[in-house]
């Protein structure tokens, strides 16, 4: 768990972090009592009408339950989807390899790679995996029940046993559930706040990764939104783009930074939030006119303070325009792809699945042949911690095993202490929502520590919901855990064996996007809105792959990190907040044309360059100008800007050139 700490700041410790993750925010308590009420009506509904599985029943519930009710809704929906047609195959399938292990070994190697290929190149992706690993599962209980009845009753069951979670779980929400608007009105809104208060402290870089990544997400349900249109509300697309504008401008800002400025900049990101609270955006004002408390004795200011002064008058001006049912951004999204562009070219997609095949194979193998079906779990675990890169799959396994650990240390200490003292459904029903508070509060984290709360549930459940009375037997519990244990080692060891992938190379592949996207930034400002929405997206997934990145360099030989060097995730920030300002309305339309010819050039370059392992070429000549002294305000704020964006370039190929 050391990369968990490593993975922030370099001063932060683990307890820090866990602190940070674990710490209320508004809407959280909500959440919570929104999944552990939903997981506690599910266990007294498979209590009392003694549905079989009543362990995946409970647990569906923390899989399906999102932030906002649209998000929820729509997850059930496809989970139900993939239930039903996983069943019909099954059933189908029952028909021909039930007495024959020769056919069913076959056919669960044939779902589990289809499912695993689908997931990452197919439109529908999630009902396909669901429905592929509903039906592995199922095939896996075969050997288990004596008569092909007893096997299909279990197998028509299992319908139900999605149904009820599903049901349970869309009714709490469609209840007591947030909006689409109301959860990206309050995370803009707490954003914005926390940009106010760190400017004015001075120590907005930190969290700038962090704030961009909570906001990309909304442009998608911002956009649904709209097209349903929706009139509640006064976050649409334009004020989510503009907002993450800001977000890159602010890696441009000079380090010492004085105190006016900052505290100007702050009371604009303030006016910002009390437009959206108050339904009434103010007055905007001169995004290039220097504030008096803070005018030198030239007039002059930092390019990236006039830009991003003019981005947040962009944003009050969106703020207070109305909602429309089509924004502009929506009119040249080409039409959804079936299958991904590289779907049938791209090895990677076929070498995860069957990877993620072997590893399924071989755990089923094991505990078959041990004669050990307890540890069914393997196979479940396979098809969860499977991920593209070693290092998300290592991080993924580090938080099952984390969360499996204290979810079957708790079930423990209830089968000997606490169940035996119980004496009706509604004891049950108190403590499976007490533990179900619990790991949904960790559930509730962002993506570094929330699967590790799904994983106390599921361990929990596994341990505390054996039959339909009070749990009495250790056994099962550690039989289980034992193969939450197996199939991650498993899956280890096939993942680091076969077609290794680091990943650094996804933050390689990462960087090179956003260096592409900067190029075009640079070259067509006027119309660089999409290729600053790529610049961001690209960011936002290099930050969270370099974060992944430290859970498996220990684990790669010194030759293969030798090769992996990259540049900086900081530093491409840093180079395209420049990019950013050069692009900016208030900065470009004074530039001479051509100034930036060479920068967008070197970008491109090294994008190409980055892509294949290459280190980045040197930086170009600085572009020859006239004196400042003998411009126009204008076209000297320009010239400054030009220089910084050299200045950030000769920073990258210096550092690993």
């Amino acid at each position: 768990m050391t990369a968990l700490a490593e993975s922030r700041e370099p001063g932060r410790s683990l307890l820090d972090l866990l602190a940070v993750e674990l710490a209320p925010r508004e809407g959280r308590w909500a959440a919570v009592a929104r999944i552990a009420t939903g997981s506690a009506i599910t266990v007294v509904i498979a209590m009392v009408f003694q549905i079989p599985e009543p362990t995946y029943m409970a647990y569906i519930g923390f899989l399906i339950s999102k932030d906002e009710t649209s998000a929820t809704v729509k997850m059930a929906l496809g989970g139900l989807a993939a239930a039903t047609l996983a069943v019909l195959v099954v059933l189908g399938l029952e028909l021909i390899d039930t007495a024959e292990p020769a056919l069913r070994l076959p056919f669960m190697a044939t779902a589990t790679f289809a499912a695993m290929f689908t997931a990452r190149t197919f439109a529908l992706g999630p009902i396909s995996f669901l429905a592929g690993f509903v039906i592995v599962l199922l095939q896996t209980v075969v050997d288990d029940v004596p008569r092909p009845e007893a096997l299909t009753r279990l197998t028509l069951w299992a319908w139900v046993v999605v149904f009820v979670p599903v049901a349970v779980t869309l009714i709490v929400n469609l209840l007591f559930g947030q909006g689409a608007l109301a959860f990206i009105d309050r995370r803009v809104r707490k954003i914005l706040k926390e940009l106010e208060t760190s400017l004015a402290n001075g120590d907005y870089r930190r969290s700038l990764p962090e704030w961009r990544a909570g906001l990309l997400p909304l442009i998608e349900s911002a956009e649904h939104s709209t097209k349903k249109g929706a009139q509640a509300g006064r976050i649409t697309v334009p004020v989510i783009r503009a907002l993450l504008d800001a977000l890159v401008l602010l890696e441009a800002l000079p380090d010492d930074l004085p105190e006016g400025p900052r505290q100007d900049l702050a009371s604009r990101f303030r006016a910002c939030r009390q437009a959206i609270e108050s339904g009434a955006a103010p007055a905007i004002h001169d995004s290039t006119a220097p504030p008096s408390q803070f005018a030198g004795a030239n007039n002059e200011l930092s390019p990236a303070v006039v830009a991003l002064r003019s981005t947040l008058s962009d944003l009050l001006a969106a703020i207070g325009r109305p909602v429309t049912s089509l924004d502009k951004t929506d009119e040249h999204h080409s039409p959804r792809q079936l299958f991904v562009a590289e779907a049938f070219s791209n090895p990677a997609h076929w070498q995860f699945a069957l990877k993620t095949t072997m590893a399924v194979m071989i755990s089923y193998a094991i505990y078959t042949l041990l004669n050990w079906p307890g540890m069914r779990t393997s196979v479940v675990t396979c098809f969860f911690v499977a991920l593209s890169s070693l290092g998300e799959t290592v991080h993924k396994l580090l938080l099952r095993l984390s969360g499996a650990v204290i979810g079957g240390l708790i079930a423990g200490l209830c089968i000997v202490f606490v169940l035996p003292h119980l004496t009706d459904i509604g004891q049950l029903f108190l403590l499976a929502a007490a533990v179900s508070v619990g790991a949904a509060w960790v559930a509730t984290s962002s993506e570094l520590l929330s699967y590790a709360g799904m994983q106390i549930a599921f361990a929990f459940f596994l341990g505390v919901l054996q039959g339909y009375a009070p749990a009495t037997d250790l056994t099962v519990l550690r039989d289980r855990v034992a193969g939450i244990l197996l199939g991650n080692i498993v899956i280890t060891i096939v993942f680091s064996s076969f077609w290794p992938r680091s990943a650094r190379s996804a933050v390689r592949a990462a960087l090179a996007e956003a260096l592409r996207a900067i190029g075009e930034v640079i070259r067509r400002p006027r119309q660089a809105e999409e290729a600053r929405m790529r610049t961001v997206q690209a960011l936002v997934r290099a930050d969270h792959l370099r974060t992944l990145s430290l859970f498996e360099l220990r684990m790669l030989p010194s030759h293969a990190r030798d090769n992996l060097t990259v540049p900086s995730v900081a530093s491409i920030e840093r180079l395209a907040g420049a990019a950013f300002v050069v692009s900016t309305d208030a900065i470009s339309r004074d530039a001479e044309p051509g100034s930036t010819a060479r920068s967008a050039e070197w970008a491109e370059s090294a994008a190409d360059n980055v892509s294949t392992g290459r280190p980045v070429p040197p930086s170009p000549v600085p572009t020859a100008s006239s004196p400042a002294t003998a411009l126009e305000p204008g076209a000297r704020l320009s010239l400054h800007a030009i220089e910084q964006l050299e200045s950030e370039v000769r920073h990258v190929a210096a550092a690993v050139h």
